[in-house]
């Protein structure tokens, strides 16, 4: 609250109007004082009743697990170790143990094209057709993208359902492919492309493709496409890899006997021979559908030369289904994450194999956890209304001293509690007033797992009733302007706005005292003047002294002449 204006009234013969206004002044304002003493010691009540509030809701919330617990209560589903999926509870599941296969995962069709030199080499101009979920997208390519990474910044672009890179296999000669992969797993998200481009090397999704040969490690004369080793065939292995040739007996090709070794990115490995009476065109096996042959015969290969190619299977992925046996029942799932083989449970898969056991089970340790959370509501609100309500010898009264509403709350909740097998919860309640810890609430871990070993429905029952016998005292305690806390909160703030409201008239009455002081004491002052001017012009004709003049060296004259000003000002 504001203070009074400063004074500031000279002193005149030897009186000090500042010093009697003030102590005026000072007098009217104690009753000020003692209305924002009363102010703040109801502002400390609300404050108080917010953290009671907060209490409350903390209590309501830690209340809520519990209301449905006999029909309801927290399940866990745990796996077998090393299952090849993980489990959890996301809906009303049913206790017990199940089997559980997972035959194969989910994939999302991944297919690439041939090799290419390099991301820039031109594919052409036109279109590519991707049809995704029997939606034919059009993509156009042109000079402005008609390179392998421009076609993949096409599609990406295009947002379609299928992502697309240029991907480097580190393969001989053309290592780079241009790869198109579905955004979902399944086979309802499979997709076919088609192109039509021309002016380029179009990329081909269908069939596989060999070549072309990497001579450089020849050191003979048998060391381009004209006369040296070719490499063709229809390649019929499922694995895009390359293949390195190693000569391990040399020789002129038609001339001599040369034996090759193979060997390819796999593990795969072989020898070949091409005869002393090799005639050009002719096709040798290799494997996996390949086959050697030489346009032109005459070349020499020499010990240890080596040369190299690289077979493209477009399929990288099929698309495919997840595949879970539970018990005899097979699920499909276009995803790995599967809601609906196990009622209220979800399996994340993350390999294959089986079965594996998977128990489903009421969640004690969340029960434990919930008891928990209730007791330290519990507890802290117990707390915090006995310390703003209770007043302790030789300490300050508490804010809400005696406030018989919440003295009635706290009453109410311990009466419903002693309604309720706490035992049966692992609760005790402390009645030790020595420790200032009078009904505060105790939880033992092994006191609730005993009682849920010996007792589960007992154990549910009480879980259910704590809800039922406490959730609507605290729900009454926190209704919007009726329940208890609403009540006194508005109660106090109405008492803290009439005081206000009269703290504001007196200062207005203080200040108006005041400002007619300071007018009552300037026209004494003016009188009190206009006497001295007489009684000096008196004392200079008739030699009588002037009593004010004379006054203002003595303190007695000071003090009688206050004391007379006092009593002339009421």
């Amino acid at each position: 609250m504001g203070a009074s204006a400063p004074i500031s009234l000279p002193n005149f013969a030897n009186i000090n109007f500042n010093t009697i206004i003030t102590s005026i002044i000072a007098a009217a304002e104690v009753p000020i004082g003692a209305l924002n003493q009363q102010v703040q010691g109801e502002q400390a009540a609300i404050s108080a009743l917010g953290t009671v509030q907060g209490d409350l809701s903390s209590l309501q919330s830690a209340l809520d697990p519990f209301q449905n617990y006999n029909s309801s209560p927290p399940m866990t589903a745990s796996a077998q170790s090393e299952a090849p999926f993980s489990a959890s509870v996301t809906g009303s599941a049913t206790p017990g143990s199940y089997s559980v296969t997972v035959n194969q995962l989910a994939a999302a069709q991944a297919l690439a094209s041939q090799g290419y030199s390099s991301a820039s080499d031109t594919v052409g101009t036109g279109t590519i057709t991707l049809t995704v979920g029997g939606v034919q997208n059009q993509i156009t390519i042109n000079s402005s993208n008609d390179t392998l990474s421009g076609v993949a910044s096409a599609i990406n672009s295009a947002n379609v359902g299928v992502t697309a890179q240029v991907i480097n296999t580190g393969l001989p000669s053309d290592p780079y492919r241009l790869e198109l992969i579905s955004n979902q797993t399944g086979t309802a998200n499979a997709f076919q492309v088609s192109t039509s481009l021309t002016g380029g090397t179009a990329p081909n999704f269908a069939t596989s493709s060999v070549g072309p040969v990497d001579y450089s490690g020849i050191t003979g004369t048998a060391n381009s496409s004209t006369n040296g080793p070719l490499v063709s065939g229809t390649y019929s292995a499922t694995d895009t890899q390359g293949f390195t040739f190693t000569v391990t007996q040399g020789g002129t090709v038609g001339s001599s006997a040369i034996t090759i070794a193979w060997q390819n990115g796999t593990g795969g490995s072989g020898t070949i021979t091409v005869p002393s009476n090799y005639s050009a065109g002719s096709l040798i096996s290799v494997a996996d559908g390949l086959q050697l042959s030489f346009n032109a015969t005459g070349g020499t290969l020499n010990t240890n030369d080596t040369f190299s190619v690289a077979a493209f299977n477009p399929v990288v992925q099929s698309a495919q289904n997840a595949q879970v046996v539970v018990g005899n029942q097979v699920i499909s799932s276009g995803t790995n994450t599967i809601s609906d083989a196990i009622p209220g449970v979800t399996l994340s898969l993350t390999g294959t194999g089986g079965p594996y056991s998977l128990q489903v089970a009421e969640d004690t340790s969340t029960e434990a956890n919930q008891i928990q959370t209730f007791v330290k509501a519990y507890n802290q609100l117990l707390s915090d209304i006995n310390t703003n309500t209770v007043a302790v010898p030789g300490q300050n009264t508490p804010p809400l001293n005696a406030n018989g509403p919440l003295e009635s709350l706290l009453f109410g909740l311990n009466s419903a509690l002693g309604t309720i097998n706490l035992s049966q919860l692992g609760i005790t309640i402390d009645g030790n007033a020595v420790t200032n810890n009078n009904g505060q609430l105790e939880f033992s871990q092994s006191a609730f797992d005993a009682a849920v070993q010996s007792n589960p429905t007992g154990v549910q029952n009480a879980m259910n009733q704590l809800y039922g016998v406490l959730n609507g005292l605290v729900s009454d305690a926190l209704t919007p302007n009726t329940g208890v806390i609403a009540s006194e909160t508005n109660s106090y703030q109405n008492q803290v706005q009439s005081q206000e409201q009269q703290i504001s008239s007196m200062q207005q009455q203080v200040q108006q005292e005041q400002t007619n002081l300071e007018n009552q004491y300037s026209l004494l002052q003016a009188q009190i003047e206009q006497y001295s001017s007489i009684m000096s012009m008196l004392e200079a004709e008739s030699g009588i002294s002037n009593p004010i003049s004379s006054s203002s060296s003595g303190s007695s004259s000071s003090s009688s002449s206050s004391s007379s000003l006092s009593s002339l000002l009421g």
